[in-house]
């Protein structure tokens, strides 16, 4: 486990990209409180492409998993969990935004070797489809989990979540569109795999007040953005801050500059 940067009393850790530093040398940059670590795509990195850096190998996952896990003091948590209690010490979730086949395939046994449950928020109208979203911008296409798969993930003892019905910015559309891209998803994905939908993660972490409202009064518990930070027992559960997990280690390399 690693943290790049400086320390909350500003001493410099001297760090760099290609130097790392234990936990044991920063942890009063983390003295408490939930990270959230955002994943996406479990494969192999393709070469030259704009996304690469959504994409970890297995083989780091599990990598990473194990490093958290020997961290002394850390509990691995769920979002409801640690949302209903706030406990204090330093909690760890983890999160896969898309649900792509390829964390199914790949990704799944990782998570099952290390005993560590996960979550996955879910495009509800492609499901069994693909990545529409980011083909626009010339992304390479990747499949996305169907609901046998989706059904597998559940029953192996993980969670799944909304990530709206088509992936669309919710700030750019109409309030209408909006809420229903919010609602329906919940209630399409609670009549498929029969069990509540409780979190909520925004499509490209975008997101304002009356955004949030809407998730809230859906009946969600929690939200997920893209802003990095940790959660401390006054955040709003319905901007729930997140690091982005990379192929190399990566996880809090913004933690020390907040």
């Amino acid at each position: 486990m690693v943290l790049l940067g400086s320390s909350r009393e500003g001493k410099s850790l001297k760090t760099s990209p290609s130097h790392y530093v234990q936990l044991q040398s920063v942890e009063d940059s983390w003295p408490e409180g939930l990270l959230v670590l955002m994943y996406h795509l479990v494969g192999v990195p393709p070469l030259f492409h704009r996304l690469r850096g959504l994409y970890v190998t297995p083989r780091h996952l599990a990598w990473q998993l194990r490093e958290l896990q020997a961290t002394p003091d850390i509990h691995f948590s769920t979002l409801g969990e640690w949302n209903r209690l706030r406990p204090s010490g330093r909690h760890v979730e983890i999160t896969f935004d898309d649900a792509y086949r390829n964390l199914f395939v790949n990704g799944l046994p990782v998570l099952q070797k290390a005993g560590v449950r996960a979550i996955t928020y879910v495009v509800t109208s492609l499901i069994g489809k693909s990545n529409e979203w980011d083909q626009v911008g010339g992304a390479r296409r990747e499949p996305l989990m169907d609901r046998t798969q989706l059904a597998e993930w559940i029953a192996a003892g993980h969670e799944i979540g909304s990530h709206g019905l088509t992936h669309r910015s919710l700030t750019a559309l109409s309030r209408d569109e909006a809420r229903q891209e919010i609602t329906d998803s919940k209630h399409r994905l609670e009549d498929f795999f029969g069990q509540p939908i409780r979190h909520f993660c925004y499509p490209y972490g975008d997101w304002n007040e009356a955004i949030r409202d809407m998730v809230q009064e859906a009946g969600y518990e929690t939200a997920t953005s893209t802003i990095a930070g940790l959660n401390i027992a006054t955040t709003d559960a319905f901007a729930l801050r997140r690091f982005l997990a990379r192929h190399q280690r990566p996880y809090l390399a913004a933690l020390t500059r907040l």
